[in-house]
């Protein structure tokens, strides 16, 4: 068995193998091409990568940023998707601990990760990632390995004449659906009242994905005021740099991935941390 600090190394560099695919899976996906096939390639010459060209980070720190062939120079996105994720690895290990959860964890906030970059560069979220991380909720919740509670269950109950009838739901779908239906909301109301779209449609998907992972309760309103606070921020910090340039649109997507992301990592945590805030 490995030390700690040898598991450790292995699960920083398999991150960062990930977070390079992640990379082709964000230029690609978009553009509906496989994720597989053809190998990569320099966008500038063209010529085949190979093994010397594509391992995670240190290729790039040691052909300093440029394609060996042509010279010319990749962006350096591609070294902080593959670090970030890899130190994100280390961190699901660290929090959780060496077990599946961990794992689970860490694929379902690379499909973030990968939402993140591809809203950011195309204002899209493609459904197929909506639909891998709802898929998880509705795995995790049947397993029980969220909250330790096997199938856990939503209860409604409605009393008639002298009968009480109740129906049990999984919170896994009941979030999905309160989750997709306060977007929807907010987004119909916003466009009503500035005349003009505020929240596309992939950002009530992603929302009720999440709410399949969070549930319906305190969690999920957790996860959506802090992508506010983070939107908030963000939108503050481009206008005073002037980088916006008239665009009349910043995508939520990012922000929901990015709150997203530190939910599934520290779910009670930030929950709590908000809770004493407002109460």
């Amino acid at each position: 068995m490995p030390s700690s600090w040898g598991l450790t190394i292995m699960v920083l560099l398999f991150g960062m193998a990930v977070g390079s695919f992640l990379n082709v899976v964000v230029f690609r996906l978009p553009l509906r091409e496989s994720v597989i096939r053809p190998g990569s390639r320099c966008l500038s010459c063209g010529a085949a990568l190979t093994a010397l060209d594509l391992v995670p980070v240190f290729s790039y720190i040691f052909l300093g940023g440029k394609c060996r062939h042509c010279g010319r120079r990749f962006s350096a996105r591609y070294m902080i998707v593959e670090l970030v994720t890899g130190l994100v690895a280390v961190a699901c290990l660290i929090v959780i601990g060496p077990n599946l959860y961990a794992v689970a964890v860490f694929a379902m906030i690379c499909v973030l990760t990968a939402i993140f970059f591809i809203d950011l560069d195309w204002m899209i979220i493609p459904d197929e990632m909506v639909i891998a991380l709802a898929g998880f909720g509705l795995v995790i919740n049947a397993l029980g390995i969220w909250r330790g509670e096997v199938g856990e269950l939503v209860h409604f109950s409605e009393r008639t004449g002298p009968a009480t009838y109740a129906v049990s739901l999984p919170t896994s779908i009941v979030g999905m659906l309160v989750g997709a239906a306060v977007f929807f909301f907010i987004g119909w109301v916003s466009e009503r009242i500035i005349k003009r779209p505020t929240m596309g449609g992939g950002d009530v998907k992603l929302a009720g994905a999440m709410g399949a992972l969070l549930g319906p309760g305190y969690q999920f309103l957790a996860f959506f005021l802090y992508a506010i606070f983070v939107g908030a921020a963000i939108g503050l910090v481009i206008m005073a740099l002037g980088k916006h340039k008239g665009r009349g649109y910043i995508p939520f997507g990012p922000m929901l991935a990015l709150s997203g992301a530190a939910m599934l990592l520290f779910p009670a945590e930030l929950t709590a941390l908000l809770m004493q805030v407002y109460t």
